[in-house]
């Protein structure tokens, strides 16, 4: 199997409230403040897949919410699709989607099967999910259980690295702009900086 069939996805979550980056202050000074964007805010969760040739698909973007609106997506790398859900994690019929928009992109064949490895997350596992999968010449492979912080390639190849990313371009946004706060609708155009500057 070459690298460009074996692929590896996951999901995790940036929220509207960043994580401050390091402060510099004199030194023996004890109270030292950086501005975020609020006290308490929404988790949106973003699926990523990348193969091992490196090349990765325009993510899916899941909001807690009940109603989806394009709103959200405004500014997002072109591909993306976005989903709702109760609370704000993949569910069974958002995998569905997500591998539709696998299918799509990567468009495997009969005679040029793909390897999809994940976790064991159950929205992974459901009889829709495996079925489509086989439908579609898609092998899915599930990682042990509590061993994806070692196993899973995503996390630090690609989601520690965009985090960093995130979080900086968050502080610089909070410093332009003073007494606002980063909404919802603000996190797909900050996606699309970071992935225009991994792609140069």
């Amino acid at each position: 199997m070459t690298a460009d069939r074996l692929w590896n996805a996951d999901e995790s979550g940036l929220t509207a409230v960043h994580k401050p980056g390091w402060i510099m202050a004199k030194s023996g000074q004890k109270q030292v403040g950086k501005i975020t964007s609020g006290e308490k805010g929404q988790t949106i969760m973003v699926m990523y897949a990348v193969n091992a040739a490196g090349t990765y698909l325009p993510p899916v973007m899941i909001f807690k919410r009940r109603r989806m609106s394009e709103l959200l997506l405004r500014g997002t790398p072109h591909g993306t699709i976005g989903g709702v859900s109760e609370n704000g994690w993949i569910e069974s019929q958002l995998f569905v989607k997500w591998l539709e928009h696998f299918v799509h992109h990567v468009q495997p064949a009969e005679d040029r099967k793909v390897l999809l490895v994940l976790d064991g997350h159950a929205s992974h596992k459901s009889l829709a999910a495996i079925d489509y999968a086989r439908e579609n010449s898609v092998i899915m492979i599930c990682l042990p259980p509590h061993s994806t912080h070692q196993m899973q390639p995503l996390d630090r190849s690609i989601f520690g690295p965009l985090k960093n990313a995130y979080n900086a371009e968050c502080d610089k946004w909070m410093v332009h702009h003073p007494a606002m706060r980063i909404s919802q609708y603000d996190i797909a155009s900050y996606l699309t900086k970071l992935t225009s500057k991994q792609q140069a």
